[in-house]
Parts: structure tokens; sequence; C-alpha cells
């Protein structure tokens, strides 16, 4: 009997070890997060700088009085020295873009979801003379 005991202590330990396991996985599969984005007519503000890989959402605020739009690109390039678009003045490559919100208009805010690796990343509003005016900013994923 004694025995049967032990070894049903020993079966629970194990489950309990292979759970915690789990969620350890489970945990890091849900890394990443919320972004909070704010866009104004001259600039992007975030409410962080940094992420854990995994799936992160974006949240764009647009509270200029103009459209707006959040694109992600994964670049080691510095935020401020996008190349320049060849075939469409007044906007940067979006070379090594994962997605964007789209148009926001004034007052609208806007959310979309993507799967970052670790990395650097540009967040900017590129439509046209937007990058210009300095709405970029640096973001890191690790």
């Amino acid at each position: 009997m004694k025995t049967l005991i032990t070894l049903a202590a020993a079966s629970v330990l194990a489950l309990a070890a292979c759970g915690g396991s789990q969620a350890a996985k489970q945990s890091a599969a849900t890394a990443g997060g919320t972004v909070n984005a704010t866009a104004t007519d001259t600039k992007i503000t975030l409410d962080k700088t940094s992420i854990k890989a995994g799936t992160v959402t974006f949240t764009l605020k647009n509270t200029g009085t103009v459209t707006h739009e959040l694109v992600v690109v994964k670049t080691d390039v510095a935020q401020d020295k996008m190349a320049a678009n060849p075939e469409e003045a007044g906007k940067v490559t979006e070379d090594g873009s994962l997605g964007e919100s789209g148009d926001v208009e004034k007052g609208i805010l806007k959310s979309f979801t993507l799967d970052l690796t670790p990395g650097n990343y540009v967040l900017m509003c590129n439509e046209i003379g937007h990058y210009g005016m300095g709405m970029h900013i640096g973001f890191v994923v690790n």
C-alpha cells in the first residue's frame, strides 16, 4: 500500500511539472501584447517603444485633423533615414512592411494585429508628406 501511495504522489508531481512546463510554453506563445499609438498632425506617439515577440495588436487613434495611417516596417535603417519612394513623391519606401492600419480618418480609433519577430522596426505614417514632417518612430521587438 505504501508503494502505491508513493507511486500516486510521484505521478501527481510529474503531472504538475508537465502542467507548469505547458503553462510556460503558452506564456511564451502569447508574448506580445498591445501597443497604443496616437497620430497628431506632426508626430506619432506610442505608449511603449518595445515589446516581446509574438502577436502584437496595434491600436491607432487619430487625434489630428487629417487622415493618417500606421505602417509597421521591420528594418535596421534608422527611423529618420528611410529611403524616398522613387515612384511616389512625398512618400518613403515600405520595404520590410509587415502590415498597416490603412487610412484612419480624424477622430477614429483602428486596430490591427501582426505576428512580430525580434528586431528593429519603424512605425510611420506614409501618407504623402507625413513621414517628412516627422511622423515616424523607432520600435524594438525583443
